[in-house]
């Protein structure tokens, strides 16, 4: 598997030539920095509308790199400027994607067999600390390790009395799992110096591999990313940002070649909201010490995440808020509830024969009524009558925490039945119970709420919340910072309550 990585591209100019037409091939200037990347195009001859076949422009750089751009939309329409009867003319694109390697990369071709990509917390996710080391006493082995190279430098190494020895282990592979996205593993990629006067050093890169059984398209590539970089972020604390991603493409003939991926809007999480930094001890899913687990939850996350997906997104986007809270993140976070599959909520339940007659009823007096905003009420909470409420809903997806945390999380329906209530004085305008927002109860009820689904979640796909919360919290994870202040801001809300 490969796993080397080119050095970074980040805020580089180049320059090449670029197609934008079939049958026309002009100079441009592309420019990698984020959300500010471009492509400026410009000729003496002027070349009118540039052609974007499946979004996508193609180019060569001076140095013979080839560039696909994918995702192309145009800044500006073609302009021109000079002087006197000298004339230039000139446009500028966006591109969402810029692939660089060897070879162009078309966006409908299925030709991608694995991504591999590097997150900036992956050393404490994957936290393999035996994997790289020093030797204790290296003296009685220093002698054969020094001159292991004798026959090749054709001279002996002579050692003295302070030997050092370092070593990585070997062993790349962290752990790897079988998924319906691919087959997902951790690997060590290290690198290091030739040594000399100045010293040797070995440096260490950890990055996330997703195989493919069959070759993929690009953009169903970056789908795939899209749905394992969220949840690795989950278990780590906070939004990961992503710093490489590479892809590997296989043409008819099995060949494998390694291309550059520059994600120019890729994910990265906000900076003013940040916490503690993460912890290797608070991560969710150890994949070093309970390596099966950590590979069972993952599949198995993942196998449902289809039917899960709308309401797993809005989890993550307020997760994604970290430490900064308001009104938004609570309803929202309160709401990812309701857009649960059916079989993560309570059935619905039957109602009578009279209850259903006077449902068809009212639904039959309130539809012939003239359209306006209580009639639209009314038919809604008539269409809802025998289904589950949000607090049913969460309450159902509470037990998962209550039956594995043995009595630690008593009373969280306490705490998610407010919540609701909060949500639904800022939705539908009912009487608070009190001050939400003065009281400091705001950060707690949202806490809850998103403690409360992502944590039924993995404990249904497989994870020992027990074993995780019994080996005691750095708070650097902010289900740590929950479970630790749980108790006391649970005693400071019932005093609140009527």
């Amino acid at each position: 598997m490969v796993t080397e990585m080119v050095e970074a591209i980040e805020g580089s100019k180049r320059v090449g030539k670029f197609t934008i037409a079939p049958d026309r091939e002009i100079f441009g200037e592309l420019t990698l920095a984020g959300a500010n990347s471009s492509l400026y195009l410009h000729d003496k001859d002027e070349f009118g509308a540039i052609a974007f076949p499946e979004d996508c422009v193609r180019g060569t750089l001076q140095d013979l790199t080839k560039v696909s751009l994918i995702g192309c939309i145009p800044l500006s329409g073609t302009g021109s400027g000079g002087q006197q009867e000298e004339r230039y003319h000139f446009a500028t694109v966006f591109p969402h994607f810029v692939v660089l390697g060897s070879s162009h990369l078309g966006p409908s071709e299925k030709t991608i067999a694995e991504a591999l990509f590097v997150i900036d917390d992956a050393t404490t996710l994957f936290y393999d600390f035996d994997a790289f080391g020093s030797v204790i006493d290296p003296r009685p082995f220093i002698e054969q390790i020094a001159n292991a190279n004798e026959s090749v430098i054709h001279r002996r190494v002579g050692t003295g009395a302070d030997p050092q020895i370092l070593y990585f282990s070997g062993k790349r592979e962290i752990c790897t799992v079988d998924t319906t996205l691919g087959r997902v593993s951790a690997l060590h990629s290290p690198s290091r110096n030739l040594g000399g006067p100045e010293g040797i050093w070995m440096k260490n890169t950890i990055s996330v591999a997703l195989g493919f059984p069959q070759p993929v398209a690009f953009q169903e590539c970056i789908e795939r990313v899209s749905t394992l970089l969220p949840y690795l972020g989950l278990l780590v604390g906070r939004p990961q940002n992503l710093v490489r991603l590479h892809v590997r493409t296989q043409d008819d003939h099995l060949t494998a070649n390694l291309l550059q991926a520059y994600w120019c809007m890729r994910p990265k999480r906000n900076s003013e909201h940040e916490g503690p930094k993460p912890h290797p001890a608070e991560v969710l899913l150890d994949a070093v010490r309970r390596r099966e687990e950590f590979t069972q939850v993952l599949a198995s996350w993942l196998a449902r995440h289809e039917v899960w997906r709308d309401a797993r997104l809005r989890f993550f986007n307020s997760f994604g808020w970290q430490i900064h809270y308001n009104i938004d993140r609570l309803v929202g976070a309160a709401n990812m509830f309701d857009i649960l599959p059916d079989s993560a909520v309570p059935p619905d339940i039957e109602l009578s024969d009279e209850l259903k007659l006077a449902k068809a009823a009212g639904q039959k007096l309130f539809g012939a009524l003239p359209e306006s905003q209580e009639r639209n009420s009314i038919l809604g909470a008539l269409g809802r009558l025998g289904k589950s409420s949000l607090k049913q809903k969460i309450r159902h997806r509470a037990r998962w925490l209550t039956d594995a945390t043995s009595g630690r999380l008593n009373e969280i329906t306490t705490v998610t039945d407010e919540a609701v209530n909060c949500r639904n004085h800022y939705v539908h305008g009912s009487e608070p119970r009190f001050d939400y927002t003065k009281s400091g109860m705001l950060e707690f009820l949202t806490d809850a709420l998103e403690f409360v689904f992502a944590t039924s979640d993995l404990i249904e796909s497989g994870w020992d919340i027990k074993a995780w919360s019994d080996r005691g919290t750095t708070m650097a994870h902010p289900f740590g910072r929950f479970l630790v202040g749980y108790r006391t801001n649970l005693e400071q809300l019932k005093k609140l309550l009527p």
